[in-house]
This record gives C-alpha cells, structure tokens and sequence, in this order.
C-alpha cells in the first residue's frame, strides 16, 4: 500500500508537516500486522481527520469475556460483565466461507464509537499457514491490486469511509488456522448506532514481504452484516458548564463536551487564541473509585483553527459505575452514578 495515497487525503486537512507525517506513518503501521500489542498511545497532534461512531455486534455473551483476554490480557469480573453486556447474540454474525475457507467471527461488541471482532479464519485442511518471522514478512488481511481491500459498505452498497487496524492473536496449534482481531474506527460522519446493514467485506489473506511485495495466500470474499445488531450500551454525557483550563499561548481552553462509554471516550473543546498550524491538548484520562487512573490507548479527532473533537478507547474495557471523575488537563469533572 503507497503512503501516498493516505497523504492526498490528509493534505486537504490542516496539520503541520511533522503531524501529517507521524499520522500517515500510523495509519500504515494500523493496516500492518505486529505480532506484539501495540499499546503505545497516539500524541495529540497526530490526530486522523474523522469524527465518527460505531455500534456493536456479537456472539455469545456467556463466553466473550474470558475469549478476549487473549487479546486485552487479564479481565476482572466487572470487566467481563461489561463485554458480556455489549455483546449481542451467537446468530448476529454468522460464519462465511468462501473457496473452502471458512472465516467465523467468535466474539464481537462494541458501542457508538469502537467496535471489535474477534475473526477465525480456518483454511482448508492440509493447508498450512506458516508462521514468519519479521524478516520473511507477515500476513494481511488485504492486498496491494483494485478489489483487494477491506471494504465497509451500506445497504445500497455505496462505501463507508473507515479506519481499520487489526492484530494476530497467539496460534492455537492447527496449523490452517489463524485468529485477528479488528478494530473498526469509522469516518466522516457514518453513524454505526442507527441500526441498518453495514456489510464488512474481507477480501483475504495475503503475506507482505519486507520489501512490500504482496503474495495471496487465501482469495475470495467473506462478508459480515456488522451493522444491524447491537447491544446493551450505556453512555453518559457529562456536565460540563463552565469546565475551562488556561493555557499560555492559547488563551483559555473551554470543554464543550464530554462522552463516557465503557469501551471509551469523546470530547470536544475550542480555545480563545488559535495559533496558526497547532493546537493545544489536555491530557485526559478516568478516575476510578480503588484510586486508579486509566488512560486512554489512542486517540483519532478532527480539527480546524478553533476547535477540536476526539475520541479513542480505553485499553481495556471499564466499569461506568466505579468511575468517580474524568480529569481533563489540571481539572476533576465528576461522574454521578446512576
């Protein structure tokens, strides 16, 4: 995939030149596969122009929590009751097979702003799936030609703009099989919560050389409604009147508002003082009730000279009702309980 064709959109968006390089360095490493966690967080100014929502899909709620610590690592009981609660039911997403491979989703949920899916992809038997080291390449789910993308389309078929990074998890021992976990960001506007068909299209497997060379390992097409099923979802909008910090060259740095979901937060602000080509940044984070305070793992947001919105999910999946405050910059905003 050319980097360029990620810098022709992001010019039309104003960024410095140092921001518009670090983010297109980031969405490229999202398309990528890592074979360890990527946990490093997004600074500020590296922020994708997009301000979007996601709703939830699922499998079986009785068994989603412990599934996903093989991706989020250890889960507590309240934060698997939390992915049991996002979580919808086993027939929502339905297995799709395609040239004999057979593509199941085995977890998903999700709420207005991220979405996940845990995906088996199980080739046919006798086929190995080798694993490589990062100087052999690594798998992708898309290739580099015309049609050999992942694709989010509409009921009317028309294509929703997205951001989607995806990671491997540990192989289980077959060696037809390999497990990734999505991670959905939409774009622009599209709205995942009103309930119509979003249709996620995978259109295979491929291994990317080192040197960007891309060989189809697994072709076809493997189709998910992710868009038609959803969840318990819950969300509290903050009061947050009056809520402002000061900063030096911006002037005062108001809230405007503030999002809290247990998957995540958004949050938009303006400032008095625009600065041509930056913009300023409070750290935000949550409070919780044993004294933690949990950050988020990255961060996506639009912008223009006065203003910005964001919005980026936790690292793990968090209690709403052991939440006290939200502290953004140097300021405590407390979260009632319901």
């Amino acid at each position: 995939m050319d980097s360029n064709a990620y810098r022709s959109e992001l010019d039309r968006v104003r960024y410095t030149k140092t921001g518009r390089e670090a983010l297109t360095d980031r969405l490229m490493r999202t398309q990528g596969v890592e074979r360890g966690r990527r946990r490093a967080g997004w600074p500020r100014k590296m922020m994708a122009a997009a301000v979007a929502a996601v709703v939830l899909v699922g499998t079986a709620a009785a068994a989603a929590g412990p599934l996903w610590e093989r991706y989020f690592g250890r889960l507590d009981e309240d934060q698997q009751a939390v992915i049991n609660n996002l979580s919808a039911a086993p027939e929502a997403l339905p297995a799709a097979e395609s040239h004999g491979t057979v593509m199941t989703p085995l977890a998903a949920f999700g709420d207005q702003d991220f979405y996940y899916l845990m995906l088996e992809i199980r080739a046919p038997e006798g086929t190995v799936l080798p694993d490589y080291g990062e100087d052999e390449g690594y798998y992708q789910l898309f290739g580099d030609e015309l049609g050999e993308k992942i694709t989010l389309t509409d009921e009317d078929g028309q294509e929703l703009p997205r951001y989607v990074e995806f990671e491997w998890m540990p192989r289980t021992g077959e060696d037809n099989v390999l497990t990734a976990v999505l991670r959905l960001w939409p774009a622009e506007g599209v709205d995942f919560s009103d309930g119509t068909d979003k249709v996620l299209h995978i259109p295979g497997l491929w291994v990317q050389s080192p040197d960007k060379v891309y060989t189809p390992v697994l072709t076809g097409g493997w189709d998910f409604n992710i868009g038609a099923h959803c969840g318990n979802v819950e969300i509290r909008e903050l009061d947050v009147t009056g809520v402002t910090q000061g900063t030096e060259e911006f002037g005062t740095l108001v809230l405007d508002s503030l999002r809290l979901s247990p998957l995540g937060m958004r949050w938009r602000a303006h400032w008095t003082s625009p600065q041509e080509g930056i913009w300023p940044g409070a750290e935000i984070a949550v409070m919780m009730e044993d004294g933690r305070e949990v950050s988020l793992d990255s961060t996506m947001g639009g912008c223009q000279e006065d203003w910005s919105e964001d919005y980026g999910p936790f690292e793990t999946p968090i209690d709403l009702n052991q939440v006290t405050a939200v502290r953004w910059g140097g300021v405590l905003i407390p979260v009632e309980g319901e």
